[in-house]
């Protein structure tokens, strides 16, 4: 057989090779697979948990900067202060849709920024308007803006409770209650012991949200510590307004009573037996990443003649700018002073939020 017989033979079996291969079935194309659902009924970053109806969202945050800090006065001994700082912290938020309503957990562990320990900061359960577990308390403790927000302290504090909150009541209107551990410890509560003074918190809010002109809310607090008269109450009225396009407004007055037992301090950490509040706070969103803001706070305080405690002034001023989504470059500058002490820092810092 000559070489131009072989090579017509040989196109003649690849031809009919093709030909028996066009004619028999092929196999079906693999389905795509979706590892990962979008679940959109609860806002951005939901995700189903596979082979359930479970949606979950996992969040967080890394900061991590310097502080200066120059302590004045002549309880202070005008020394000065340099420290490295960091923290972090990451939420798990699950929720599903059931007969009852929506049933949300949430667990949150962070890194301590003072004890670099690993705690549980929240670990609630909810369903519908009832929240159980270790959460924020329904409060308003808002302060000023900014890195040292200056909050106020009865109604900024995370504890184990139950709480309730109605914010569908129509109009933007919501009412809401709790009772907590009388303490942000991380160590389990006790509210009631025999032989003892119940211990605990109670916390209320009335407001209305979603409004054209911002958001005004009235918080009510009541601490109860022991047998001696330890007892603190207090009430506060938050105003968040929209002025003109990209400038927000907070203004906030508190009075608390803390009665004869020495349990309630000023922003300096001296006894008082009660202090009134008054604070204004401003925002400025100059471009579209880059906010400026300022505030100012002013605390009247009654104290026993023994206690070094006086009225007290805190303002801060600092710049805010996104280098990235999700990332941002702060700084700010901090005054504080009441008759001899006062202290001046300043900070800037990166922070990570995802």
């Amino acid at each position: 057989m000559n070489m131009k017989t072989l090579l017509g033979t040989a196109a003649g079996l690849m031809v009919a090779t093709g030909a028996y291969a066009a004619d028999l079935p092929g196999e079906a194309a693999p389905a795509a697979v979706d590892y990962v659902k979008v679940c959109d009924a609860y806002g951005a970053g939901f995700f189903y948990i596979p082979g359930t109806e479970t949606c979950l969202r996992v969040k967080g945050r890394v900061r991590a900067g310097v502080t200066y800090t120059n302590n004045g006065g002549d309880l202070n001994d005008n020394n000065d202060n340099v420290q490295m700082r960091a923290d972090a912290y990451v939420g798990f938020d699950a929720r599903t849709a059931s007969d009852i309503g929506v049933v949300r957990s949430y667990f949150e562990v962070a890194i301590d920024d003072d004890t670099r320990d690993i705690l549980a900061t929240q670990a609630f359960i909810q369903v519908g308007y009832v929240t159980v577990g270790r959460q924020d308390e329904v409060a308003n403790g808002d302060g000023l803006y900014g890195i040292n927000d200056s909050t106020w302290a009865p109604g900024d504090f995370t504890a184990t409770g139950a709480s309730v909150l109605v914010d569908n009541l129509g109009g933007g209107f919501f009412i809401g209650a709790g009772i907590y551990g009388n303490t942000d410890s991380t160590t389990r509560p006790v509210l009631w012991e025999s032989g003892e003074q119940a211990e605990y918190q109670l916390s209320g809010i009335v407001g209305i949200t979603g409004q054209s002109w911002g958001s005004f809310d009235v918080s009510g607090i009541y601490r109860s510590f022991d047998a001696n008269d330890n007892d603190i109450w207090g009430v506060k009225a938050t105003a968040n307004l929209k002025l003109v396009e990209r400038l927000s407004l907070r203004l906030w007055a508190a009075y608390q009573d803390g009665g004869d037992g020495g349990a309630l301090n000023n922003i300096a950490g001296e006894a008082v037996e009660n202090i009134t509040d008054l604070a204004l706070a401003a925002s400025y969103q100059v471009t579209d990443p880059l906010a400026v803001y300022a505030g100012v706070r002013y605390q009247i305080v009654d104290a026993a003649a023994t206690s070094a405690a006086d009225d007290f002034i805190y303002g801060n001023l600092g710049v805010d700018y996104e280098l990235a989504p999700g990332l941002n470059l702060q700084g700010e500058l901090d005054y504080g002073a009441q008759d001899d002490w006062n202290q001046f820092s300043a900070v800037t810092r990166l922070v990570r939020v995802w």
